[in-house]
C-alpha cells in the first residue's frame, strides 16, 4: 500500500484536560462508554497511569478496528484512501535518543559512563555523570522538540543540576536529583522544548552548588529530541 497510514491510539485512562487525553477519549468514544457505566477506571489501570491486560486489550481493539476500516476501503477501490485530519502534530516521527552511543558533547568536569549493561532493566548505564558543583556538559542539536531524562535516586541528598537552553538563564529549569518516593530510584524525563523552532539549539547543564558537600552524583541518562 503507497503513501503513509498515522495511527492515533487513544489513551483514556488518565483523564485530565490539562494534559489534553479527556479529547482524545471522547473522539473514540471512550470516555463516554466509562461515564456510561460499561467499566470503571481499576478494571482498566492500577494507577490511573498505566494500562493493565484488560486496558492494552481495550486499545488494541481499537487499533484493530482502524485497520479493519482501512482494509475496507482498500478492497473496495483502488484509490488511496482518505483519512481523517489528525487531532495532533506528529512532532515525534523522527525522534532520537541520544546517549554516549550516538552523541559526543564537551565536557568539562562530567565523565561519560561507559560501564556496559547488565539487561534492559539496568538503566542508569552508558549515560554521563557529573560529582562536583560547577561540573557542566554542553549539547549542540538541530531539534523542534528536546527533553533530558536524568535520575532521581532515593540516596538523598542527591547533586541538583541547572540546564539553559540557547543560554537564556532568565528561563532555566531545575533539575533535581532528590526522589521524593521511597519505592527506588526514578527515570525521570524532562520536557526542554516542546514545538519549537527547528534550529540548532544549545543545551548547557551544570551542578549547582550545595550545603552538604557528600552528595549522590547527578546521573544524566539521555538527550531526547525530535
Amino acid at each position: 500500500m503507497q503513501g503513509k497510514i498515522q495511527l492515533y491510539v487513544p489513551f483514556p485512562f488518565r483523564i485530565k484536560e490539562k494534559i489534553g487525553q479527556l479529547p482524545i477519549g471522547k473522539r473514540y468514544n471512550l470516555y463516554q462508554r466509562m461515564k456510561a457505566g460499561e467499566y470503571i477506571r481499576e478494571e482498566l489501570t492500577p494507577d490511573g497511569l498505566h494500562p493493565n491486560d484488560k486496558g492494552h486489550k481495550l486499545v488494541a481493539e481499537e487499533i484493530e478496528k482502524f485497520l479493519e476500516s482501512v482494509k475496507a476501503e482498500l478492497e473496495v477501490e483502488e484509490k488511496e484512501p482518505v483519512f481523517p485530519k489528525a487531532m495532533t502534530e506528529n512532532a515525534y516521527e523522527n525522534a532520537k535518543r541520544l546517549t554516549i552511543r550516538e552523541i559526543s558533547p564537551k565536557l568539562c568536569g562530567f565523565h561519560a559512563d561507559t560501564e556496559e549493561k547488565t539487561g534492559h532493566l539496568d538503566h542508569f548505564k552508558n549515560g554521563w555523570i557529573g560529582k562536583k558543583a560547577g561540573d557542566s556538559i554542553h549539547f549542540e542539536v538541530t531539534a523542534s522538540c528536546i527533553a533530558v531524562q536524568y535520575r532521581k535516586t532515593i540516596q538523598l541528598p542527591a547533586a541538583r543540576a541547572e540546564l539553559v537552553l540557547d543560554g537564556d538563564k532568565e528561563k532555566s529549569i531545575l533539575l533535581d536529583g532528590n526522589f521524593d518516593e521511597d519505592w527506588g530510584d526514578c527515570l525521570y524525563l524532562e520536557k526542554v522544548l516542546h514545538h519549537g523552532e527547528k534550529k540548532i539549539h544549545t543545551v548547557d547543564i551544570t551542578i549547582l552548588p550545595e550545603e552538604v558537600t557528600d552528595t549522590t552524583p547527578f546521573y544524566l541518562m539521555s538527550l531526547i529530541i525530535a
